[in-house]
């Protein structure tokens, strides 16, 4: 009599621990999906914009550089600070994924040094463009596209690194 109860304990314990795995499991699919959902357009409206916020200093950069007056020197400074700003609180409490090791370093790609050198890029080319307004705009139109391409797609994105299917674990990152 003990014995049977023993083993129908045991056998309720082992039971109630895979329904309970498979609840967590349920649980963690349920708000990954949840959160893709709700952030992927918003993720794609936030790069656009600061990529747009970018492109439009350095144009202005390049054709108001030395003569821009104090007051729209400050007030580009302040909107483009307040882009980055508003980026960075958008995903600060981003987590980084939920099966992620904690100790495990991911190591830069090709695409990653690509989206850096194409980010800092401005500065080289902006001395050619000063005085030539429609160059200057068709130029920055495209380094903002390319901006917002290393933005959305992933390439700065250091989380997708050393993953076999290479994709993000939540799509936040």
């Amino acid at each position: 009599m003990i014995l049977s109860k023993v083993e129908n304990n045991e056998k309720s314990k082992a039971k109630g621990t895979a329904i309970m795995d498979e609840s967590v499991h349920e649980a963690l699919s349920f708000n990954e999906d949840v959160e893709k959902e709700q952030t992927g357009k918003r993720k794609t409206a936030l790069n656009a914009l600061f990529a747009a916020a970018l492109a439009g200093f350095w144009f202005i950069l390049s054709q108001w550089g030395n003569g821009m007056p104090w007051w729209l020197s400050l007030g580009l400074v302040v909107v483009c600070a307040g882009v980055a700003l508003w980026v960075s609180a958008q995903k600060r409490n981003v987590r980084a994924g939920y099966r992620q090791d904690p100790f495990a370093q991911p190591q830069p790609e090709k695409k990653y040094y690509f989206g850096i050198i194409l980010i800092i890029c401005p500065p080289f080319f902006q001395p050619f463009l000063e005085g030539h307004l429609v160059t200057a705009a068709v130029v920055f139109t495209l380094w903002g596209i390319a901006v917002f391409w290393v933005f959305n797609s992933g390439a700065m994105d250091l989380s997708t690194r050393d993953n076999a299917s290479g994709q993000q674990a939540t799509g936040n990152e």
